[in-house]
């Protein structure tokens, strides 16, 4: 599937069949997350497997789940985080989201578990090999059923609500972004998954860079929409011959903007 579709019907999966996943599936996922973690090279980020699904679902029931609801599955991936590294958070994240395409390869779903507000001896107790603190989770299995479900466009912000020219102030429009051949680039970004969908990433293009920044930086779940929508720039530029790496530098200053990443376009 183009990323461009997998983008605008992308759906989690909410109900998986109580089946275990395939041993050779496991090693898979094993093999996926070890090279994630060597990829980014940071010291600070580590993926937990643990295929012992009803284990992990009893110990977070009634805790974690996807909009307060925990969500059954035969296996866990739990990104794991040291030091309160924000660059590893968001990188991170972006490594999720690389696992959850590759999992849909190897015809696997999944679906984000909330761990906000979840005490840290729960999760732990979830994940006991964990080193840091558990920021994110994804429940992973086959699905029931399979649903392709297309997004409304009136759902999602307008391109001139996230992208700018120069700075802040200069709102972008079709045409400027046409005229640079990345008007269908940010077309289709904009359903890039975040929470609750509020989309807080915001794009300055700035001679042949772009430096991405998040609006009313609330918590921590907004470095991991900053890692996502990441992953589905690199993905959609791809097909333009954009290959740069993403210059991680999160500065959480308290200001209206916070600045997260640089890339060289």
């Amino acid at each position: 599937m183009l990323t461009t579709n997998f983008l605008k019907t992308r759906t989690s999966t909410r109900d998986f069949k109580d089946e275990k996943v395939d041993d050779e599936k496991i090693k898979k996922i094993y093999q996926i997350t070890r090279e994630l973690e060597n990829k980014f090279g940071e010291k600070d980020l580590h993926y937990q497997v643990n295929n012992k699904g009803e284990e992990v679902y009893f110990k977070l029931k009634g805790n974690a789940g996807y909009k307060g609801v925990m969500i059954k599955a035969p296996l866990y991936v739990a990104l794991d985080i040291t030091n309160d590294s924000k660059s590893a958070l968001v990188k991170g994240s972006y490594g999720l989201e690389e696992l959850i395409t590759k999992l849909d390869e190897q015809g696997l779903a999944s679906c984000y578990i909330t761990v906000s507000g979840v005490s840290d001896d729960i999760l732990k107790s979830a994940f006991v090999n964990a080193e840091g603190k558990i920021m994110s989770i994804l429940a992973i299995g086959e699905a029931t059923k399979q649903e392709v479900r297309e997004h409304r466009y009136d759902d999602r912000k307008g391109i001139n609500e996230f992208v700018f020219i120069d700075d802040l102030d200069h709102k972008a429009s079709v045409e400027e972004l046409s005229q640079r051949g990345l008007d269908d680039l940010f077309s289709y970004l904009r359903f890039a998954p975040s929470s609750y969908n509020s989309q807080p990433w915001r794009f300055v293009l700035k001679d042949n860079f772009v430096n991405l920044y998040l609006e009313d930086y609330k918590d921590e779940a907004n470095l991991v929409d900053a890692g996502i929508v990441m992953y589905y720039f690199d993905q959609l530029t791809k097909e333009i011959s954009i290959n740069s790496i993403w210059e991680v530098e999160p500065k959480l200053d308290g200001s209206k903007f916070q600045f997260i990443a640089q890339k060289e376009l």
